[in-house]
């Protein structure tokens, strides 16, 4: 997803009007790669969407497409990795899949 910055105040990082990728959402927070290649944790207050770039249809498609590889003894899988952050929840999952 891609936001535009509308509320800069107080924030050294984030410049108005630009527009930054979003990492994770929460209800009320965008985690955000900033001015500086950082990962931030901002209100969602201070931005605007600017492309939410089908998130629900793609997010929807790959459930879809683990739920098959779940069933199946990941017959299509070849490598996956999880990477958690200090907390020890789940920031990404990586899948390889074998190509035939």
């Amino acid at each position: 997803m891609i936001v535009r910055c509308i509320d800069a105040n107080l924030c050294s990082t984030l410049s108005l009007n630009k527009e930054y990728v979003v990492i994770e959402e929460a209800s009320e927070y965008y985690v955000i790669l900033d001015d500086q290649n950082e990962e931030t944790t901002c209100r969602k207050s201070r931005f605007e969407v600017v492309e939410d770039g089908g998130l629900t249809k793609k997010t929807k498609a790959t459930i879809t497409e683990l739920s098959y590889q779940l069933e199946n003894n990941f017959k299509d899988i070849k490598q996956f990795t999880i990477r958690k952050n200090s907390k020890g929840e789940i920031k990404e999952i990586s899948v390889k899949f074998k190509y035939n």
